[in-house]
């Protein structure tokens, strides 16, 4: 069983962030979770990691470190 601590939904307009030195930032729409991508918390518990986005007309699993909420689609 895995834990969302994801508060991004379908639809959402995010700002993905690139590490320092590469692509400028982009920015995308969320698409769904990535579920194969998980991790364990401090607890043990399994997380998902990344979320698929799409931007320039492809979906990118993005690890969801790197994505920022612009606008919600509620």
């Amino acid at each position: 069983m895995a834990i969302w601590l994801n508060k991004m939904q379908v639809g959402d307009l995010v700002l993905v962030n690139f590490p320092t030195g590469y692509e400028k930032s982009v920015v995308g729409i969320y698409v769904r979770d990535d579920t194969y991508a998980t991790d364990l918390d401090s607890e043990g518990w399994t997380v998902i990691t990344r979320g698929y986005v799409l931007w320039d007309g492809a979906e990118y699993s993005t690890p969801l470190d790197q994505l920022e909420i612009i606008n919600e689609s509620r």
